[in-house]
């Protein structure tokens, strides 16, 4: 299995390029503005098909979806409710003011994703879960080992866009965002139910596990859980 993080951008946003070893297709996860970057490291892979997939659609994870659909003939992969920011990204680019995110392209979303959905693409299986809060459509993409057998997991992994944090969370007043309660809810009982080896590959930042934010993450242990 290929799984590699590209940061990269303004606001140093991960993407993730993932491939099962037996495949000839590759998945991209939230293509920002590090497009070289980007590029560069899906040379050094073997493969004929490409898939967008995106958590959710802020700037800094989506600028560059249109030139991979462009270049890959790409299908791009979202959930139905980050439609609505997809069509604001010229204004958030203005308010911006950020060369690296001039003159966006708002990408045609070729397949909806909803809530518990499974996939199968370039050869992983891997299961969507709805965590709300940051935006209305987050999604964080939940790959099980006993689902991939053939590929040397182990541990379970979630790449979890915006939601959770190594020691923090995603904001809440960028746009689409909602309430920290709510935010916090969602990932209280969505993510950290997932069993404690659970490896958590965020939108920014450094990867984290399960225990370790059950343990130690002020937001999740603090004054917004409810739980």
């Amino acid at each position: 299995m290929i799984l590699e993080v590209i940061p990269g951008g303004a606001f140093v946003e991960n993407t993730y390029l993932i491939q099962g070893s037996a495949s000839e297709e590759l998945i991209i996860i939230d293509p920002g503005s590090q497009i070289e970057q980007i590029e560069l490291a899906a040379k050094n892979i073997n493969f004929n098909t490409l898939h967008i997939v995106n958590t959710h659609s802020h700037l800094d994870h989506a600028y560059g979806v249109e030139y991979f659909k462009n270049k890959y003939n790409a299908e791009f992969y979202i959930h139905k409710n980050e439609e609505s920011i997809l069509d604001a990204m010229i204004n958030a680019s203005i308010r911006f003011g950020l060369e690296e995110f001039a003159n966006p392209i708002i990408p045609k979303i070729d397949n909806y994703l909803e809530d518990d959905q499974e996939l199968t693409l370039a050869g992983l299986t891997f299961r969507c879960i709805l965590v709300s809060g940051h935006s209305p459509g987050s999604l964080c993409f939940l790959f099980e080992s006993e689902k991939n057998l053939d590929e040397d997991f182990a541990q379970n992994i979630v790449i979890c866009g915006d939601t959770v944090f190594a020691g923090s969370v995603g904001r809440v007043d960028l746009t689409g965002g909602t309430t920290m309660e709510e935010l916090v809810g969602n990932i209280n009982s969505k993510l950290m139910c997932l069993p404690e080896t659970t490896r958590l590959l965020p939108g920014h930042g450094p990867e984290t596990l399960v225990s370790i934010e059950k343990e130690s993450n002020p937001y999740l242990i603090g004054m917004y859980n409810e739980s």
